[in-house]
Order: structure tokens, then sequence, then C-alpha cells
């Protein structure tokens, strides 16, 4: 139902696997076939997990978006409990076929993020701040998961520059995606109201909540400074990223309407995407 999130988690795949093959000179023994059962198995969860958040949702989007909502306009509940069902057997069939051929560890790491998932749906989402932190773990967890995946082939190439990407990318995200889904509770104050949500925004308002939202972009600003101190091949990444968030926070102050904050949040979307290239490319240098 958010075909733009299961874009975006092909990403980290393309881009670490063929930074990995890159590095190999062609020659690593990860499978191909492996790496693409392996997105598409998250491919399926990310999926579930929209349609079960969606279903949750219905009666906040009832008040958020009663236009633009998905259950109860195009899918009614039963059609989309349906649809999640469907997409839990077919993640639960392709991590067998995962487990059993290529990654022996995913069947462990599968269970933990489908009940990270409930967790976050049915409890989290609705309390303050918890729940933006763990949909962004569970977002920069993808490309720790390719790291392990890949593992057998970082070791033999023993890059220092291979590893920290992988790294990057998985800081990136969780750093992107805590303000980007805390600036959209924002945006979904009203509706998280009417149904009993406590979210940060719904604690301590609208006006503070964006000055937490600024303190944890400084944070991440002071990590980037930091990293760029460590491995200045990076720093023309981290001066982008940096200018264009600070470009975000200015943007953020001046948001009034929900149509604001989704402009808002579709260009943090943006900068992790450009950081997301940046990081790759100045691996290579």
């Amino acid at each position: 139902m958010r075909w733009f999130h299961e874009l975006v988690v092909m990403i980290p795949f393309i881009a670490l696997y063929l930074s990995t093959y890159y590095f190999g000179e062609s020659h690593i023994q990860t499978p191909l076939s492996g790496i693409l059962l392996l997105c598409f198995t998250i491919q399926l969860l990310i999926a579930a997990g929209c349609v079960l958040n969606d279903i949750r949702d219905k009666d906040i989007d009832a008040v958020n978006k009663p236009n633009t909502r998905i259950i109860g306009r195009i899918y009614s509940v039963k059609q989309s409990y349906i649809l999640f069902i469907t997409l839990m057997i077919l993640t639960v069939i392709t991590s067998i076929l995962l487990t059993c051929f290529y990654f022996e560890d995913w069947w462990w790491i599968s269970i933990t993020v489908v009940l990270f998932s409930f967790v976050y749906n049915l409890w989290l989402k609705r309390t303050p701040l918890f729940g933006n932190l763990l949909m962004a773990a569970m977002t920069a967890s993808i490309a720790l998961v390719i790291k392990m995946y890949l593992s057998a082939d970082l070791v033999i190439l023993n890059s220092e520059k291979l590893n920290l990407l992988f790294d990057l990318f998985a800081l990136i995200s969780f750093a992107i995606i805590v303000p980007r889904e805390l600036s959209l509770d924002i945006s979904d104050l009203q509706g998280d109201l009417s149904d009993d949500c406590y979210t940060l925004p719904a604690k301590i308002g609208e006006q503070n909540s964006k000055w937490v939202v600024v303190l944890l972009l400084v944070l991440f600003i002071l990590s980037g400074i930091w990293i760029v101190y460590f491995h200045p091949y990076q720093w023309i990444t981290f001066g982008v990223g940096i200018v264009l968030l600070f470009v975000y926070m200015y943007w953020l102050f001046r948001c009034k309407e929900r149509i604001d904050y989704i402009k808002a949040g579709r260009f943090l979307w943006a900068v992790m995407i450009l950081m997301f290239l940046l990081t790759t490319y100045f691996t290579f240098q």
C-alpha cells in the first residue's frame, strides 16, 4: 500500500551488493539468487506491516486523510485482513527457502522482525517516541542484515571502507527515519487525539515536538562531523546532507497544515536517498 517504501528499500540491496561485487572484483562467493530472495522476503514483510498499520489506523486515517485513506475507501477491513494473511503466508514460504538454502540465521531474524512489527502496530506507535525509535531501528537493520548475509565475503575482502559503507547506510536510515516519523506524528496530531494515541506531539505539543526533531537532527549532524574527522573521503556526503538538513529544519518550523508536513517528509526521504548514493560513490573513490 506504500509502494514508495518498497522502492526505497531496494536501494541498500542494490548499492551494498554491487559495492561488495566491485570490491571483490566480480568473484564474491555469495550467490545473487540469495540476495534477490532476501530482498523479496523483506519486501513482503514491509508490505504486510504496512497493511497491518493501515488496518490499525483506519479510524485515525478517517480523520487525518478521509479522501486518500486506503481502508474503508478502496479496500474493506475484511479484504485488508485477507491481504495481510496472504502476505504473511508468502513471507513464511520465502523465509523457509531462505533459511534452508541461503541464510540460516534468517529464521530468528524474521521471527524477531514480525514480533517487533506487531508490538509497534498494536502498542508502541501510540506511545511517545518509542514507536518512532523502533521503526527507525527496524529500517536501519536492513543494511545490517545484508551485512550479515554477505559476512563471508566481507571477511575475505577485509575492506574498512566497505564495512563502513554498511554501517553508514544503517546510521543514515536510523537518523533520518526518527525525525521523519516524529514530524508525521505532528501532522497526524488531530487524528491521534481522536483515537487516544499518546504520541510525543500529543504529550508535549506541536512546537515542542519540532524542537525534539531539531535536537535529533543536530545529534546526527554531530555524528556526521565525527565520522568525517576519521574518514575524510565522506566529507561531501555529510557536507551536502548537513546543509539539506538545515533547510529541512527551517522548513519544519514554517509547516502549518498537514500537507506541509507531508511535503517536508518527502524532502527528508530525498535527503536520505541522496546520502545513500553519495556515500556509495565516495566509497569507491
